[in-house]
Order: C-alpha cells, then sequence, then structure tokens
C-alpha cells in the first residue's frame, strides 16, 4: 500500500512537467548586432527540453542581465509536435560618444568626451576611451588636470570562461603653488585574465584571476621634488555578483575585492588591498523603488611618500565635501541610497547619507576622524545606451565642510 501511495505521489508530481511541452527549434529575433551564441550561452533550456515555465523566465532575465537589450522576451509558437522558442530582443546604441560635465558648488570644473564602445563585434566586448580636463581652484592637491584613458574588456575570450581586461591611462596635473606650483605625469597601465566560475541561470557567482599592473610618476618644474618612479604590481582580483538587471533598476548584491604587490624590480616597495560591497534592496510594492547599502575599504603598506592612497570627497564619494577633502594610506566608506520614480520610470528621486574617512594620511592638513554628509537630487537612466546614468544634486556636509555644495556627474 505504501509503494502505491509512494508512486501516485511521484506520478503527481511529474505531472505538471509532462503538460510542458518541448521545445522543438531555437529563433533569434531583433540580433542584428549581437551574435547568437552570446546569448544562447544564458538560455537555461535547449532544443529537446520541457518548455518549463520557470527556466523560460530565468533565461529571459538572464539574457537581460547582460544589459545590452532594451527589451527581452521570449515567446513560444506552436511547431509540430511542439514549440519553437523565439528569443526577440530589442537593441541599444553600441557606438556613442557621450559628453562628461562633473561640477560642485566650489568652483571645481571638469569636462571632456568618453566613448563608449560595447558589444563590439557582437561578442559583449566593451571599449571605453575617456578625455578629459579639469579646472579646480580650490582643490589643495591639483590646479588643473588633463587625463586620458582607454580600456578593453573581452568575456568569453575565444570562446573559454575566461576574460581579458587591459587599460592604459595618462594624467596630466599642475600641483597647487603652496605644494609647489610644479608639473606632475602619471602613467599607469594593466593587464588582467579573470575565470568566470559563476553557475546557474541568471548567473551568480564568483569570478577570480590577476595579472600585472604598472605605474610611474614624473615630476617637473622648479619645485618639484625628485620623481617617484616606477612599480610593477601583481594583482589578484575576486568579484562575486548576483545582481539582477531590471531595466531602470538592479536587485541583488556585489562584492569586489583587489589586492596588489610590488617588490623586487620595483623602484618602490607597496602593498595595497581595497574591497567594495553593495546591496540592491527592492522597497515596497512601488516597481523600481530601492535601497542601496553601500560599503568600501582599503589600505596600502609602503609606497612613493609624495602622495596619499585614497581620497573621499566630491560627487561620488561623500558629496557633501570638496574634492579629495579627505586623504590617507587607508579609508573607509558607508552610504545608504534611496531611489524611488518620479513621474517617469527613468527619473527617480535620490536620497543619500554618507560616513566615511581617512587616515595615515601623508598630507598633513587633510581632516580626522569621521565625517557624514547627506544629499538630494536625481539619477537619471539611460535606457537606449549600455550602463549610462546621469547624477545631479546637492548635498550638506554634518562635520566640518564649506556649507552645502552641488554635485554632478555620469558613469
Amino acid at each position: 500500500m505504501s509503494r502505491l501511495l509512494l508512486g501516485l505521489a511521484l506520478l503527481c508530481c511529474a505531472a505538471p512537467a509532462l503538460a510542458w511541452p518541448t521545445v522543438v527549434e531555437i529563433r533569434f529575433e531583433g540580433n542584428e548586432v549581437t551574435r547568437e551564441e552570446v546569448i544562447r550561452r544564458e538560455l537555461a533550456l535547449g532544443v529537446g527540453d520541457p518548455a518549463d515555465p520557470n527556466l523560460l523566465e530565468a533565461s529571459r532575465q538572464a539574457i537581460q542581465d547582460l544589459g545590452l537589450f532594451r527589451e527581452v522576451e521570449l515567446i513560444e509558437e506552436q511547431s509540430g509536435r511542439g514549440v519553437a522558442l523565439i528569443v526577440r530582443v530589442r537593441e541599444k546604441f553600441y557606438i556613442l560618444p557621450i559628453p562628461r560635465l562633473d561640477t560642485s558648488s566650489d568652483r571645481d570644473l571638469s569636462y571632456g568626451l568618453q566613448l563608449r564602445w560595447s558589444n563590439i563585434g557582437g561578442r559583449n566586448h566593451s571599449m571605453n576611451l575617456y578625455v578629459e580636463r579639469g579646472d579646480f581652484p580650490e582643490d589643495r592637491l591639483r590646479e588643473s588636470e588633463r587625463s586620458a584613458r582607454i580600456s578593453y574588456s573581452a568575456p568569453y575570450v575565444f570562446g573559454t570562461r575566461y576574460r581579458l581586461d587591459t587599460g592604459v591611462e595618462r594624467i596630466e596635473r599642475r600641483r597647487p603653488p603652496e605644494d609647489g606650483g610644479f608639473d606632475e605625469t602619471l602613467d599607469r597601465a594593466q593587464l588582467l585574465v579573470l575565470r568566470d566560475l559563476r553557475t546557474g541561470v541568471p548567473r551568480h557567482g564568483w569570478t577570480v584571476g590577476g595579472g600585472l599592473f604598472h605605474q610611474r610618476q614624473q615630476a617637473d618644474g622648479p619645485g618639484a621634488p625628485p620623481d617617484d618612479g616606477r612599480a610593477l604590481a601583481l594583482v589578484g582580483e575576486a568579484d562575486y555578483s548576483d545582481l539582477r538587471f531590471h531595466l531602470y533598476s538592479e536587485t541583488g548584491q556585489r562584492f569586489r575585492a583587489r589586492a596588489e604587490w610590488a617588490g623586487p624590480g620595483s623602484d618602490y616597495d607597496y602593498q595595497q588591498l581595497q574591497l567594495r560591497y553593495a546591496r540592491y534592496l527592492p522597497l515596497g510594492e512601488l516597481e523600481h523603488q530601492t535601497l542601496h547599502l553601500l560599503g568600501e575599504g582599503g589600505l596600502r603598506r609602503g609606497g612613493p611618500d609624495s602622495r596619499s592612497a585614497f581620497f573621499l570627497g566630491g560627487s561620488s564619494t561623500l558629496r557633501g565635501y570638496d574634492s579629495d577633502t579627505f586623504a590617507g594610506e587607508d579609508y573607509w566608506l558607508v552610504g545608504v541610497e534611496y531611489l524611488r520614480p518620479l513621474r517617469w520610470r527613468w527619473l527617480r528621486l535620490l536620497a543619500v547619507a554618507e560616513l566615511g574617512g581617512a587616515g595615515a594620511s601623508l598630507e598633513p592638513d587633510s581632516p580626522r576622524g569621521p565625517h557624514a554628509s547627506v544629499g538630494l537630487g536625481l539619477r537619471i537612466r539611460l535606457t537606449w545606451l549600455v550602463n549610462t546614468e546621469i547624477e545631479i544634486g546637492y548635498a550638506w556636509p554634518l562635520r566640518g565642510g564649506g556649507g552645502g555644495r552641488f554635485f554632478a556627474g555620469s558613469n
């Protein structure tokens, strides 16, 4: 009798699966640039599998998590003894020049151009080129600055689970008169190879790897100190991601860790560790209303004694304070962001509170102890572009500072 009841229970559990039609064909529509294999590897089912609605929704979300499409649909059409699965996407714009502007009420102004090329060759490779110039009349670390940076990221290179990340950067900076009034040039370059260990659909898990990071500093002018010289560091990175992309918002979490070590063969030794964590929580019944819990920190030991390793303040960290107000060989920062859609889903109210500080500073006038700021603003999501938001607002320092300040920027 017990065996009979067990058999009936198993049959009942299997009944829904038996009702699902079989996928006999998969077709792709709308991917004029994106290669089929980029989309196909995000599918949780294939030809011959039952069209399980749960797997269909998981596949749709995984494709949307790529960030390449404005719309993603999975449609079933009757076909013979099963269904044809149609994956229909609406692609974003992939080659875009974007003006860049970052300004504040303390007369800091930086402007330039970003050329963002996403989904190169339809393989989800990306390249970013930044060219910027800035004037910082109130900044104690720089009077003016010119910078250029190019980076390239290639996931699933040669069809493997490895990702290649490269980048080159050059910064030409004029230090303020009270700091000697000399010219400083910083050159940086890195090459990383990382292994994608994520599992499941949608994907979640670790990406780990490492590589090399090279940097060089030169100082020129009558008041210039000796050059820092060159350093070649070994780099290790680990990234845990479990993020869901909902076009106008995200939910989930992400953790990143990066370690650097420079020793023999460099003009100076140093060790550096930096950690970042973000949690994106849906809030209430209103779609795209979210609460973000953010935290990061870092420390460096050794290295050149001409400047600190980390800086806080400005339009992205401790928004209520001037750029680079806080400097140190270690730092920490925690923040909370509340985002609520206004009339349109792409326009959200931003309320932010941040608390942080830096220690062991090489700048003698750098403020000590925890400092906090609060701010109100708007965040604009440009859904026809890949991973692009604009943020504007006003923030107030809660300890010290020079009063409220305007902040603006884009990612």
